[in-house]
């Protein structure tokens, strides 16, 4: 009898450690997907980037926050435009809808969004955006990618 228990104790915990890296691999390759999606876009290289937030796929994804998911910031260095945004995502194969016009209007103060791009390729929307700080400050580039819900 104890034998038998000591078996087929040995078994599940011997399904339940395949099964774990089983979902484990499955979980590494959607992440994996969507992270080559993302880099598909055309970060210049002298843009610095300043957050970098990874979510990885999960069997049970219990947040707000989608999983997978990525939310990107870069410093620009400059003053960005519509055509700025556009030019990001071409390679991707993305044809964005934007919402603004782009430029920071003369009497506004703190840092706010002055446009915002989405776009999807079918398995992930994509969020890119244009943050400004000040009239004499560079621009910020936003990227968030979640999957279609």
């Amino acid at each position: 009898m104890k034998r038998r228990t000591g078996i087929i104790i040995g078994v599940v915990a011997l399904v339940a450690a395949a099964a774990f890296f089983l979902v484990r691999a499955a979980e590494d390759r959607v992440t994996a997907d969507m992270l080559s999606r993302a880099d598909r876009l055309a970060i210049p290289s002298d843009w610095k980037k300043t957050v970098d937030i990874v979510r990885g796929e999960q069997f049970l994804c219990l947040d707000t926050n989608p999983c997978p998911s990525i939310a990107r910031q870069w410093d620009s260095g400059a003053k960005l435009a519509t055509a700025d945004l556009q030019a990001v995502v071409a390679p991707a194969g993305l044809t964005l809808k934007i919402d603004g016009t782009c430029q920071r209007k003369p009497n506004e103060s703190g840092t706010i969004p002055v446009c915002t791009g989405t776009g999807t390729d079918g398995d992930y929307n994509y969020i890119v955006g244009i943050v400004s700080a000040s009239q004499s400050e560079p621009d910020i580039f936003t990227l968030e990618v979640r999957p279609v819900p």
